[in-house]
């Protein structure tokens, strides 16, 4: 696919959930007693293996696209937040909520350090004080539709910390801010 991309100026990279199973994970660590079991460990740490080999593949076909497009890596949000009442029914509890994250972040180390090999840029939204459990989540809930994936709030966040963050990745110097002029008083 990377080689249809002739003409682009700047590639946005989400990948990784899916490629790791994530949401079979979840699924794996709501039903059983503890989330780091010696199969569970075994089928993250083959998942995140698998990926990251297809992972750097896809970032050297990224760097060999003529004409170089600035890439952009999107890191995965913290879908979990300090207040799990609203998942608790779930199985979810802050012991099951620190191994998913522990994933989480390994898989996001795996997307920064891949980006930074070749000189890409890594970018990692923030949903804090959208994460499951809020007023407002950036985080779509385990009824909804696509269960741990972004609400369309959340995928405008995401678009947003792109949006900032392609002038560095594009080598463009970003524009002068207006400043007010400052009113005299008589």
């Amino acid at each position: 696919e990377a080689q249809r991309a002739t003409k682009a100026k700047v590639i946005i990279v989400s990948v990784g959930a899916d490629d790791v199973e994530w949401s079979i994970m979840t699924k794996l660590c709501v039903a059983s007693t503890v989330c780091n079991d010696k199969v569970s460990n075994a089928f993250f740490a083959k998942q995140i293996g698998d990926f990251t080999r297809s992972y750097y593949q896809l970032l050297g076909d990224l760097a060999a696209l003529p004409g170089a497009p600035a890439v952009l890596i999107n890191q995965y949000y913290m879908p979990f937040g300090p207040d799990l009442s609203c998942l608790a029914r779930y199985g979810i509890t802050a012991a099951k909520k620190k191994v998913l994250a522990s994933r989480l972040s390994q898989l996001n180390t795996v997307l920064a350090q891949g980006a930074q090999t070749f000189g890409f840029g890594a970018i990692k939204p923030s949903f804090a004080g959208h994460e499951l459990c809020t007023a407002e989540p950036y985080v779509q809930g385990p009824n909804d539709r696509a269960p741990l994936h972004p609400t369309s709030a959340g995928e405008l966040a995401i678009a947003l910390a792109d949006q900032q963050a392609l002038p560095k990745a594009e080598g463009l110097v970003p524009a002068p801010s207006q400043t007010p002029s400052p009113t005299v008083s008589p």
